[in-house]
């Protein structure tokens, strides 16, 4: 049995302690002959993800020029994390983090992205890439039919860029390699005469739109589409192709399908492997049969341990149809500090037991919503155990 640290998550945050366990000494970063001083870079620290270090400007980080766009677009909030997490994951693929940095798009502006998600109009919009009504008709309300919606539904729902830098030889960081996320609805959502409606879209439309988009959006790139005077005719493109699930679903969408698109060649097209499960689910129970039996245990034991009443719901990722990371969330009854500590440690010990192989984290909060603790179990790894003060 491994041994559980336990420390203040406050005190945790104040000294910079690693929250993923392994080395406590910081990496150095690798040293750059930087001749712009306004340019620099977070310093790495280890970590079992494996983050990239991200290139600031003036000590400031750099937002995206379309930060926030998927909120506008309505993506709910566990879609848009794993958009924008996973994505990074697609990236590394290509982009080592020991030789790469991060910074958010810096290149497709908010407008230029709203052009392309909207419908396409030869005369308005003819860079869109979701189709028009397909009505010639005059007859407006015609046009708004939903027969027309259904038999057009909107498909590609945002693009979210990401940057890869390197130091270069006049002393800056430069784009080296861009990621681009095109997130593809499976049900198109609008209402219609006060009414919601909807169409499925199925897998081989979102591949074909989505692979049809992203061709052409490399060559804009290409062509001159960025918003900076920076050259990106020889940087390497990555686009992936994300699935995002309806708001009311519990589990998140997943990423289907990357092209690899180098200088001057086409896309390379391959297919990822990619599933968000609910624990407990029929969804698990049928699929999953193994995996829902450990975590139904650890379920049990947990709810076990306290008489009041503890919820406990997790959330899968599958990789390649493996088990790749468990999150938990468990609420209680806060009754103290010392009970805390106890369900913490429980927590931990149970996550060990039941899923050694595999890395959880565990949150546990109050009804109210406010975290008491925090565990985060990784193999081969030091493990680590957080409560609020």
């Amino acid at each position: 049995m491994k041994r559980w640290g336990i420390i203040g998550l406050s005190t945790m945050l104040l000294a910079g302690c690693n929250l993923f366990g392994g080395n406590d000494e910081s990496e150095e970063t690798p040293e750059v002959e930087i001749t712009d001083e306004s340019l620099s870079v977070i310093p790495s620290v280890p970590s079992e993800e494996n983050h990239y270090s991200s290139v600031l400007k003036d000590g400031t980080y750099l937002h995206g020029e379309t930060r926030g766009y998927g909120v506008d677009t309505g993506m709910n909030r566990s879609n848009l994390d794993w958009f924008e997490l996973g994505l990074e994951e697609v990236a590394k693929d290509t982009f080592d983090p020991e030789s790469y940095y991060f910074q958010e798009g810096q290149h497709l502006t908010r407008g230029t992205v709203g052009s392309w998600i909207n419908r396409y109009d030869e005369e308005q919009n003819p860079d869109g890439f979701n189709p028009a009504l397909g009505i010639n008709d005059d007859d407006a309300e015609l046009q708004e039919s939903i027969d027309a919606r259904k038999d057009n539904p909107i498909v590609l729902r945002n693009i979210l860029e990401h940057n890869y830098m390197q130091a270069s030889d006049n002393g800056t960081y430069e784009t080296e390699g861009i990621v681009i996320g095109l997130a593809l609805n499976s049900v198109y959502s609008f209402t219609y005469e006060g009414n919601p409606a909807s169409q499925e879209i199925s897998a081989n439309q979102q591949e074909s739109i989505g692979v049809d988009a992203a061709e052409q959006i490399v060559e804009r790139i290409r062509n001159g589409a960025s918003a900076l005077d920076e050259d990106l005719s020889d940087v390497p493109i990555i686009v992936a192709l994300f699935s995002d699930k309806p708001s009311n679903e519990l589990n998140a969408g997943h990423f289907f399908m990357k092209g690899v698109f180098e200088p001057g060649q086409g896309g390379n097209w391959s297919d990822i492997d990619q599933k968000h499960v609910h624990f407990p689910s029929s969804e698990a129970n049928n699929e999953h049969q193994y995996d829902a039996d450990r975590f139904s245990q650890f379920q049990s034991d947990i709810q076990d341990f306290f008489e009041n009443h503890v919820g406990v719901v997790g959330r899968a990722r599958y990789e390649d149809n493996q088990l790749a990371k468990v999150v938990v969330d468990i609420n209680i009854q806060y009754k103290g500090q010392a009970e805390v500590v106890a369900l913490t440690q429980y927590a931990a010990s149970k996550a060990e037991e039941y899923f050694e192989d595999v890395p959880v984290d565990i949150e546990i909060a109050s009804m109210s919503g406010v975290i008491e603790g925090i565990v985060s179990h990784h193999p081969d790894a030091d493990p680590f155990i957080y409560i609020t003060d």
